[in-house]
This record gives structure tokens, sequence and C-alpha cells, in this order.
């Protein structure tokens, strides 16, 4: 089940209002301008009309102040809005649907990703892919590259959490943290296998539906443990989703196990939850965050192609195609 919040039906009432003013304060200036430009060419050529208007001090005085202060508030505005073009920021990230749904319109689809389990990758994800399953699309090309952390071995974020003994001299209260055998078994087994498994099974139906599209579909895991998750759509906008930490218990196998958790980043540590760059950005330095962020991913993935666990969580990591796998 899609799991639905603010930000998944698009801006809301207020944003789409500030829009329309953004878009119309432009034209207003022009019209105003167009207007006194009108006027004192009038003024100059029709001396009834000049004098008139000298009298009600319509060219000076208090409408030449007004005048100003649109001017100076359109190009204030201007350049803020310059200065922020391409930059994207979420309260939340359930925000993140709709830039998912602008991938799937093109006709060569790519995202890549990097984070933990895939958990809220496939969350935004499964719209678009069952959308595309139920329906015929001009959609050619879908690919996906997906990291992934590497949960078969020892990790003190997620981790357990134990009370330092008091020999140690220590304040009390204080917590060592170390790896947890049962935190990492809980993530392989309840999140990046399932996760794994229904999005094959959502590529299945896809290529079910659309036999002539591409697919290609792999997931690679990472020996280092992720500060954020990495959404990067059809190398056009990126998105920048840290992970926060937080001290929690956890019940798995009948028992509870008290642990560091990689908590999404959330509202508390600020109004922004997700920031994103778009290369389409009239910003050289919009581009250039944008650039370095796909970088990263591109040169990990590279990597990731000969460095490789030696017991991984996924044993097959490269979605096959239906006819193919039942053809072994």
């Amino acid at each position: 089940m899609s799991p639905r919040g603010p930000g998944t039906d698009g801006p809301s009432r207020l944003a789409r209002v500030r829009h329309s003013l953004s878009a119309w304060k432009p034209r207003i200036v022009k019209s105003l301008l167009a207007l006194v430009a009108a006027l004192a060419l009038a003024a100059e050529i029709i001396e009834p009309l000049g004098n008139l208007l000298k009298e009600q001090s319509f060219l000076g005085g208090s409408f030449a102040a007004l005048i100003a202060l649109i001017l100076f508030d359109a190009i204030s505005d201007s350049e803020s809005r310059q200065e922020a073009d391409g930059v994207h920021v979420m309260a939340t990230w359930h925000d993140l649907f709709r830039p998912m749904r602008e991938t799937f319109e093109a006709r060569h689809i790519r995202i890549d990703f990097s984070g933990f389990t895939m958990e809220t990758l496939l969350t935004l994800l499964r719209p678009s892919l069952e959308k595309l399953a139920d329906e015929e699309a001009h959609t050619q090309e879908l690919t996906l590259r997906i990291i992934i952390a590497h949960l078969n071995l020892p990790m003190s974020l997620p981790g357990k959490l134990e009370p330092a003994p008091p020999s140690a001299g220590l304040p009390a209260g204080t917590l060592y943290f170390a790896d947890s055998t049962e935190n990492r078994e809980r993530m392989r087994d309840a999140f990046t296998k399932p996760n794994w498994n229904e999005l094959k099974r959502l590529l299945d139906r896809v290529r079910e539906r659309n036999p002539r599209l591409t697919i290609t579909c792999e997931v690679r895991e990472s020996p280092q443990i992720p500060e954020r998750k990495l959404y990067i759509f059809n190398q056009e906008k990126v998105f920048h989703q840290p992970y926060g930490i937080k001290d929690r218990t956890i019940s798995w196998r009948e028992d509870d196990v008290r642990i560091l958790d990689t908590e999404g980043f959330g509202h508390r540590y600020g109004k922004a939850r997700v920031v994103g760059w778009d290369m389409r950005s009239t910003s050289r330095e919009t581009q250039e965050i944008a650039e370095h962020h796909m970088e990263w991913h591109r040169n990990l993935w590279e990597k990731l192609e000969y460095i490789k666990p030696r017991n991984p969580v996924i044993a097959e990591p490269r979605w096959v195609p239906p006819e193919v796998r039942g053809a072994r």
C-alpha cells in the first residue's frame, strides 16, 4: 500500500497562489511602465494634458515613489528567485512523489539511488511502476541503479547500545555503541530482501504489459555506511535526504534490543528534510552541486562493479525478465 501524506497531490493552494502572483508581477510592472511612458510622451505632445498632469503631480511625487517601490520589489524578487533557481527545499520526503512522477514522463527513465535498504525508494517508485504496469506506455527504456548498505559485516550505525559499566568512570547514563547482529538480521530479512523481491515483482508486471520496454535494474552493496539517501532523477535532478540518529528499542525474534538507529532526518532538525538541485538551473553553482552528487554516485557505482562482498545480502542483484528467467 502506498503511503499518503502532504505533498503527494502537488503544491498547496497557498503555494499555487504565490506562484500565480510571482508570474503576474512582471506583467503588472511592464504595464505600469508602459502607462508611464505613454503618459509622459502624451504630456510632451498634448499641451493641455501635460498641464493637467503637472497640476495633479501625476508624473512625480507619490506616483513616482510608487513606481520606484514596485520596480525595487520586482528587481529584488527577481534576484532572489535567480539565486534559488533550481534549488528544491522540501519539508517532507512525501514531496518527492511529484518529481518521481515527472521522471516517469520521459521516454528514457533513469533513477540512481543510494541508501540503506531502498525502503523509501520502493515506496516512491511503486505508484509510477504500477501505472506503467496497468497501461501501455510510450516509455522506451527504464534504468534503475541502486546502491544499498552491505549488512553482513559488523557496523556501529545502526548498532547496539549498552550501558557503560560503573568501572568505566563515565557519567551516569552513558551508553556504549557496538555492532548488533540482531538488528542487521532484522534489516536484511524485514527490509532489504523483501524490498528487492517487491521491486522485481513490480518490474515483472511492467514487462508483461510493455514487452518492448527495455528494463535494466541492478543492486550493488556498498561497504560504506550511508549518511544520507541520494536520489538522482534522469541525470537532471538530485535530492539529498540525510539520516539522523535515534536511541530506540526494537523487537526482533521475541527479544527487545536497544539500538542506535539511522532515523530519517525529521522536522525537529529544521524546516527542510529534503534538499535538491536541478541541472536545468540557470545558476552555475546549482548545476555544479548537482554534478558533484551525481559524480559521487557514479564513482561509487563504478567501484562496486569490481569490489564485491564475500557474502552478499542479495544473491542475485540483477533483475532478469520473466521469460529469460523461465528458460533457465
